[in-house]
Formats: structure tokens, sequence, C-alpha cells
């Protein structure tokens, strides 16, 4: 059984314009969260509970289950069987909510209350899968994903129920729920830290998975183009080593954990876009087409150059610094230094910003600029043999460069440059890198024309 984790997606319109990208092979389990129309309510109607307002709570139950019908009626005729399975879906689950709001509503109620928006949504999207004929019903995850005394997922009860459910499933799809899950004390709650990526993976492991689907909501990563045929695949590859790159690099394409599962069980990762541009994790790539085989940017970033004031000594200056770091919690991305100089590209805030200009200040001179960005370059680009920097800066030579950081593997090299200057510097890099092929076919020296096609 394949896995396809859509717990980014927060409406069914966005899943209607994947479902051709997605129902391409069974059996299917299809992991969706609560819809953000539907989230709201919720929250809304337990407000209302709260507060002992019974007649707004009522108010709103009846104006959200409308709200699912009309959509429901939507794409389905109201004399489908289609529809009479969304109408009891979604009445049994609008049963459930007005019986939590005639009690006396708690903590514990009001967490059943939201979960319930996870049962609702896959509800939907099953409906609408069903109204494209597709065999498609409803599975209840917290069947599935079942939590140890620490709350952390239990994988051998975990792998049991899923081969169980697998002996036994005869639908092509099964729509089920996105971060739910059963507690050791047999209580239904949302699994902690809500990384949906990494909840998604432990199912795949559980159901034996070659792969793993996963909608990709990354930006500012640019790829080669191929111009390739129509009927050609169009998939770009990375290595689970390069995918730990671009994430470093401040790419979202899964979280940290749920690569690190991927790379421990050999899963791979199939990762689409709503144009249908797919992106493949693999534990290993046979045969390299291109050097380099993207170029990502981060933006608004903050850029601190510090010099030793000789209050300490040399090789005490980079320990203090990186305390002084670690005790406020900041992500630095970027880093070069020297005996009595540091250079650092981070993300913080103005207060923490204020508050490391307070505690640096004690034993070195701080410059600080905002609006920095930062442009990674990946491949496989044997920086160690080949002057890589120089050929950066003759590229960028009409762009201030505040800083070039090399990573550990021969993945990656990361620029610090003002924000005002990457549009440019993108374009720069992109066009010399990743060919220009593209350019020349398509005639453009927009940037926003030039490289939307390959933009993810």
């Amino acid at each position: 059984m394949k896995v396809c984790n859509l717990g980014t997606i927060t409406h069914l319109e966005d899943i209607m314009q994947m479902s051709d990208y997605i129902c391409t092979e069974a059996p299917l389990l299809i992991i969706v969260p609560a819809f953000d129309r539907i989230k709201r309510s919720l929250q809304e109607i337990s407000i209302h509970l709260f507060r002992a307002e019974q007649e707004k709570a009522s108010q709103a139950i009846l104006h959200l289950e409308k709200h699912c019908m009309e959509t429901v009626s939507g794409f389905l005729p109201d004399h489908d069987s289609a529809f009479e399975f969304a109408q009891t879906q979604i009445t049994s689950n609008f049963q459930h909510i007005r019986q939590l709001a005639n009690s006396t509503f708690s903590q514990s109620d009001e967490r059943k209350l939201l979960i319930s928006g996870e049962y609702i949504s896959s509800a939907l999207v099953a409906a609408y899968l069903k109204s494209r004929h597709i065999d498609a019903t409803v599975a209840d995850t917290a069947t599935l994903m079942h939590l140890d005394a620490d709350g952390k997922p239990d994988l051998e009860t975990i792998c049991q129920q899923a081969q169980a459910f697998a002996q036994t499933a005869q639908a092509a799809v099964y729509v089920t729920q996105s971060l739910v899950c059963q507690s050791a004390y047999g209580e239904v709650e949302y699994i902690a830290k809500g990384d949906s990526c990494a909840y998604a993976m432990y199912l795949a492991i559980a159901f034996r998975a070659q792969e793993l689907v996963q909608r990709i909501q990354a930006k500012e990563i640019y790829i080669p183009n191929d111009n390739q045929k129509p009927e050609e695949s169009n998939d770009t590859m990375f290595s689970f080593e390069e995918a730990e790159s671009l994430i470093n690099a401040g790419v979202l394409l899964v979280s940290p954990r749920s690569l690190s599962l991927a790379h421990q069980y050999q899963i791979s990762i199939r990762l689409i876009n709503g144009q249908g541009r797919i992106i493949r994790l693999v534990s290993e790539i046979q045969e390299e087409t291109h050097t380099v085989k993207a170029i990502t940017a981060r933006k608004h970033i903050t850029y601190i150059r510090l010099h030793s004031s000789g209050g300490v000594s040399s090789f005490r200056f980079l320990e203090k610094t990186l305390t002084v770091f670690a005790k406020y919690k900041v992500s630095i991305y970027l880093m070069t230094s020297s005996s009595t100089n540091i250079s650092m590209a981070i993300e913080t805030d103005t207060e923490t910003l204020s508050l490391l200009r307070r505690e640096l200040s004690g034993f070195a001179e701080l410059i600080t600029e905002n609006n920095i960005a930062t442009i990674s370059i990946l491949g496989k680009l044997n920086w160690g043999d080949s002057d890589a920097s120089s050929r950066i800066i003759e590229l960028l030579h009409d762009i201030p460069i505040l800083m070039i950081s090399y990573g550990n593997d021969n993945h990656c090299v990361s620029i610090a440059i003002r924000q005002s200057d990457c549009k440019h510097a993108l374009c720069t890099l992109s066009d010399h890198f990743l060919g220009t092929d593209f350019t020349h076919e398509n005639g453009s020296h927009s940037f926003s024309e030039e490289y939307n096609a390959f933009i993810i």
C-alpha cells in the first residue's frame, strides 16, 4: 500500500487539483488535515461552548454542517450513491459534535471537538474521489497510529495494526486523518509537535511502502529545465544527503525527522506541487545529469560581523560568541571566522537581536545589517578540486558579496548578499550553472518569466 501525505493542504480545492497526480495507484492511503474553514468554525464553536453560549454554538454548528453539505452538493448529484455516503459520514460527525456541545464542556471535549475537523475533512475528500469514480472510503487513523507511555509513536503496535488493516482492505483508496492518534491510555488525541511529514512516514514504514508521496510547499528553489517532451519523465532526483543540504539551506522539502526515517528504512519520497512537477528523494542516484542540481534562496536574513575587542583570548572568542547565540536559541545559517573576526547570517526578531547586541558588545565590536539574502548552490560540485569561489565571484563581480560559506560536504556552497541584489544574482547564477538553453528558447530576460518554468 502506498501512502500519500497531504497534511500541508488547507483547502479541498487543492486536493481537487492534485487528484490526477495522486490517485494513480492502488491501494493507496491518503492522509489529510482539517481544512482551514472547518478548523476555524470548530474553534469558534469551542469558544461559544466555554462561554456557555449554547444558542450561538448551535447556530455555528448548523452553519458549518450546511457548508459541508453544500460543498458536497457542488460536485455530487443528490441522487448519487456517493452523495449518500458523504451525507452519512457528515451527519455522523455532526451528531458527535452535538453530543459534545450538549454535555458539560471540558478541555477533553474541546480536543475531541477539534479532532472532528480531521474526520469531516477526510469524509469530504473521500466523497470527492467517489465523484471521480474512484473506489474511496474513510479509514480511522486512530486505529492505526498508537503512542507509547512516553507519547512517542509505538512503531511495533503501528506495524501490527497496519498489517491487519492491509489484509482486510478492499477499497482502492482510503482517506484518513492527519496527526490523529490513540494514546497509551486509549484516548484519541493529536500527536505532540504536529510533524505531519514524520507522522506520514511512520505509516509508510508500517505499511511497508516503498515510497511516500507528499505535496511540496518549498519556494525559492530553482532546478534545471531539461525541455523534455511531454511523454518523457520530468522528475528531479536528489539523494537523501542532498535533500539534507537543501533543508539546511532553508528549503522546506520535508521535515528533518521524516528524512531521517526515510533514510533509515530506505523509503523514497515523491514530492509533487500543484502543477504536477515532481521531485524524488532517494537513497542513491546511479547517474547524474547535472553538475549543479539546484539553486535556492533564503530572504529576510540578518548579517552580523563581529571583531574581537581584545577582552578575551583568540581561542575563547569563538566559544564565547557561540555560547551567546546558543543561549537565545538563534539559528546560524552561514558562518565564516578567523581568530578575531566572525561573520554570520542569522534569522531572528528585533528583540532578540537587541539582547544579542547587549551581550556580545562586552567582548566584541558589532556591525549588523538587515534585509540580507542567502543563496545556496547544490550539486556534485567537488569544491575542493575546483576554484568554486572564484567562479561565483567572477559571475557576481558587480554584486557585493558579504560572505561565502562552504558546507561539510561536496553538496553545497552558499553566499550572503543584500536582498536588493537577490533577483539579479539568481538570474546570473541560474544562467551559468543551470544552462542557457532555457533562456535562449524562451527569448525572455525577465526573471519572473524566465525562471517560473522551473521554480517549485
